[in-house]
């Protein structure tokens, strides 16, 4: 099973791979010769059957179906996709074709179960690569492509293995989240921060190397927070986390640029965890963007070491 981008224009087609990287550079996976595409533009990644078109920042911008992709996006088939003036046409074949009861052959497309919209209480995580694009500018595309898969099975081994759900890659960062806020979940959390954030992450082999031979470090910084949260179908197959906590935990992991913190938490978080207080110290009180509040931050200061509860 796989899928293509078939050009609009020039009619050719081009078979996708489970991490392509599209832009202007000679060694990005899907080049395009194209005066509005950035060197490196965009990403399209597989997870499962889904198949997620990523902006990385690019001059012109990305679109599906005429509208930006400002955030991580499932492609559906058919659908139009594009970068610079290069338009695409995006062809699944995740197809299965099962026999009718007249013998004759049917097709039927394959997709997610979009689960039903519920409101429920959920631990957020929101991390991003800190200086991306300032890093990125001084690397070849196939170095950036490197960079970022590393980053993604980084995210995949870190947080699934804490029970974490991965929601989207947004390019360069990862939006996940646990059902519940219990102390369980907020330890997995914070465990997952810690090793995302920490000089452990440095240590994987593409930022080891940019580190010894181009003097860059990548760091990952990282928001937290608890609140509600509607979960479910936004649209045919794509199941995603939305609410007003996910937009504040996006705003807690942008003040770590301000208070240059690696882990902030908003004060959510550590309500009915007092050991919680052991690990977190008080940042203060700080506006953000889109708040008409200002929100309550603390830093994370050592390694948990209290004890995740039974279920």
């Amino acid at each position: 099973m796989g899928a293509t981008l078939k050009s609009v224009d020039k009619g050719h087609e081009i078979t996708l791979d489970d991490f392509n990287l599209i832009g202007r550079s000679p060694d990005a996976s899907i080049r395009l010769l194209d005066g509005g595409v950035s060197r490196q533009h965009a990403t399209i990644r597989r997870d499962g059957s889904l198949f997620w078109v990523s902006d990385l920042g690019s001059a012109n911008g990305s679109f599906v179906n005429d509208v930006a992709v400002t955030t991580a996006r499932a492609l559906r088939h058919g659908d139009r996709v594009q970068f610079g003036t290069s338009v695409f046409i995006f062809d699944s074949q995740e197809e299965e074709r099962p026999p009718s009861e007249s013998g004759n052959v049917s097709t039927q497309s394959l997709h997610t179960i979009a689960l039903p919209m519920k409101t429920v209480k959920a631990t957020l995580l929101v991390g991003d690569l800190r200086n991306f694009t300032t890093i990125s500018a001084q690397l070849s595309a196939e170095e950036v492509a490197a960079m970022l898969r590393e980053w993604y099975a980084d995210c995949e081994k870190i947080i699934k293995t804490r029970d974490g759900i991965i929601d989207k890659f947004i390019g360069d960062g990862v939006f996940a989240y646990w059902p519940g806020d219990d102390i369980s979940s907020r330890v997995k959390a914070t465990e997952a921060a810690k090793l995302l954030s920490g000089p452990e992450a440095g240590n994987s082999p593409k930022r080891k190397w940019l580190r010894e031979n181009m003097n860059l470090e990548v760091y990952c910084h990282v928001g937290l927070n608890v609140g509600d949260v509607a979960l479910g179908a936004m649209g045919r197959g794509n199941n995603t986390a939305v609410g007003e906590a996910v937009n504040v935990t996006f705003r807690i992991e942008s003040l770590t640029r301000k208070l240059q913190v690696p882990v902030l938490v908003g004060a959510p978080f550590l309500t009915g965890w007092p050991e919680g207080l052991q690990i977190y110290q008080n940042a203060g009180i700080h506006p953000v963007k889109g708040q008409p509040e200002p929100v309550e931050v603390y830093s994370l200061i050592e390694f948990p070491t209290v004890s995740i509860p039974s279920a």
